[in-house]
């Protein structure tokens, strides 16, 4: 592989980007600046552009792991003392800038390639911007972060450059561990937030927020029982992954990790994370013979340990009875369904534009003959739409639902078919179930959060490298099964 020329910036450059961000801060956040509280910024400033400096020594997969990491508290930042400063996008923005200026840990990344599955990607972002510019919501901050977020700007242009970040093994077992760190982190949280003690919550603002809206079940540092079920479930897939990768001590951990991240998945408490999990295990399981043996010990290992939970716990147990009994859910989405498609039915081809389900939607309820008028937004409560194709198909038309889902069916199945390294298959496998997870979740609950979109458009391009050279290649999983 041949070396890329390096650019390492000089010290007066760092001084201006010192000097930038103290302008940002005074226009922005001037209380910061006054009177004794300039002296702690200043020193967390410096330290911070010096943690710049070592981070454009490394690779760039240093960077895209930790932000991925603190993505978990995207949207919380204000909750950690740290206003206005979203240290995930900003890792993100310098993996970015990393690969465009030719940073020293960079030399040795490969070529990015551009696809046909990332041009139809690129389209779909800009059928998306058009919509949200028409109905006036790409100027709001919830229509342009959903924008960059959720469809995503940002998770796509991960699944281009992941290729070239996580060629190597060494970064990609990087990665391996990251997930797993963080799998034990997502799954103690649930556990101390659902069964206790609450005292070891951390950060304290997921004890608050479900003490604002009270409910039994763990939505982690993301306050959302969806994306925890999501991130706790593709932790547990990490893990196995791991498990079967790693030797010794690390083995053993990674194993743990995987039986206390698949129970943080269950203690989400949410019905499509259960359905979408075991869809998901199925399919890995059929899809690759290597794992089909292990199918049957593997569900009957999840049923034992959610069995022994509930058995230790009658409190968990309750909340689990009275979760599954719950039909307030129920008619929430009955009634969404109904508004929907009498909202499609209005506009079908270029639907009521980005992110103005909640802003439109009201005057498409009616009241049902067997169950009560629930899920409709208000203006203090702009309820989103529970079934993320509904949501597509209402706001960007059925011609924008099925360019969206044409890109995530050809970018997830290009990524899993694409011949590469022998040592890339299981990520391949990881990536399906993943997918199939992502996919069934889709129409049951809004996937609004970062997280979920970021982590699996990663994962598919870590899937889809094929710049690990002097290995033997592996037959797409279709012609495996």
């Amino acid at each position: 592989m041949t070396e890329r020329a390096v650019w390492r910036p000089r010290w007066y450059l760092w001084c201006a980007l010192g000097l930038g961000s103290l302008a940002l801060l005074h226009a922005h956040l001037p209380w910061l600046l006054q009177g004794y509280s300039i002296y702690p910024v200043l020193v967390v400033l410096f330290a911070l552009l010096c943690l710049a400096a070592a981070l454009w020594e490394l690779p760039p997969a240093t960077m895209a792991c930790a932000a991925i990491a603190l993505t978990i508290f995207s949207g919380s930042w204000s909750y950690l003392g740290i206003p206005g400063v979203p240290f995930d996008r900003i890792l993100l923005a310098g993996v970015a800038l990393a690969l465009l200026l030719g940073a020293p840990g960079a030399s040795r990344v490969p070529r990015i390639r551009v696809g046909g599955v990332h041009l139809l990607l690129g389209l779909t972002i800009v059928y998306v911007a058009g919509s949200a510019a028409v109905a006036g919501t790409l100027t709001s901050e919830g229509g342009f972060l959903s924008l960059l977020d959720e469809v995503g700007a940002i998770p796509f242009l991960m699944l281009l450059l992941a290729p070239a970040i996580f060629a190597g093994a060494r970064e990609r077992n990087m990665l391996l561990v990251t997930l797993v760190a963080l799998g034990g982190y997502l799954g103690l949280t649930a556990v101390f937030e659902t069964v206790g003690p609450r005292s070891l919550v951390f950060p304290h603002y997921i004890v608050t927020s479900d003490a604002v809206t009270p409910n039994t079940q763990a939505g982690g540092p993301f306050r959302a029982p969806i994306t925890e079920g999501f991130a706790c479930f593709a932790c547990a897939v990490a893990c196995a992954m791991a498990f079967a990768q790693w030797s010794g001590l690390r083995r053993t951990l990674a194993g743990a990790v995987l039986v206390l991240s698949g129970l943080g998945a269950f203690l989400s408490l949410e019905r499509g994370v259960w359905i979408a999990a075991a869809a998901s295990v199925v399919a890995a399981g059929f899809a690759a013979p290597e794992l089909r043996r292990w199918l049957a010990p593997a569900l009957v290992a999840c049923s034992l340990l959610i069995g022994g939970a509930l058995l230790v716990s009658p409190t968990l147990a309750g909340h689990t009875t009275a979760r599954t009994n719950d039909k307030l859910s129920v008619w929430d989405r009955q009634n969404q369904t109904a508004a929907a498609l009498r909202m499609i039915k209005t506009r079908p081809l270029f639907g009521f534009g980005w992110h103005d389900y909640p802003n439109s939607s009201t005057a498409y309820f009616r009241q049902a003959g067997t169950y009560p008028m629930t899920g409709f937004s208000t203006y203090n409560d702009p309820l989103p739409l529970h079934d993320t194709y509904l949501s597509y198909a209402v706001e960007l038309g059925l011609v924008g639902a099925a360019l969206w889902l044409a890109g995530v069916l050809c970018g997830l199945g290009a990524a899993i078919r694409k011949r590469g390294p022998a040592r890339a298959r299981p990520w391949k496998v990881g990536l399906l179930a993943l997918g199939v997870f992502y996919c069934v979740l889709a129409a049951f609950n809004p996937l609004q959060q970062p997280f979920a979109a970021l982590l699996l458009w990663t994962w598919a391009g870590v899937a889809s490298s094929s710049e690990l050279v002097n290995t033997p290649r592996a037959a797409p999983l279709a012609t495996t099964a």
